[in-house]
């Protein structure tokens, strides 16, 4: 049983292939409003006995199936 969740969304932009991080992203509109590459998600869960749990996802922005496990997206918190 928990006693408090948190969930925290926001915006990111991943690494390429080569493992450097990159800012590219599409603009929309006339102010030219960035459009996020990628989202992530941190679920932080406080227990019963106040200890804390966290879980970490990073999704593309683009349709998934619902048939897509969401662990398929789970990272290491460090990834974020």
């Amino acid at each position: 049983m928990f006693r408090g969740i948190h969930t925290f969304i926001y915006g990111s932009n991943r690494r390429d292939g080569d493992g450097k991080m990159y800012v590219r992203y599409e603009v929309i509109g006339a102010s030219s409003v960035a459009v996020p590459t990628h989202f992530f998600k941190v679920i932080v869960a406080e227990t019963a006995d106040q200890k804390y749990d966290m879980e970490a996802y990073v999704m593309p922005n683009q349709v998934i199936d619902d048939s897509t496990p969401l662990t398929v997206f789970q990272v290491c918190g460090t990834q974020l």
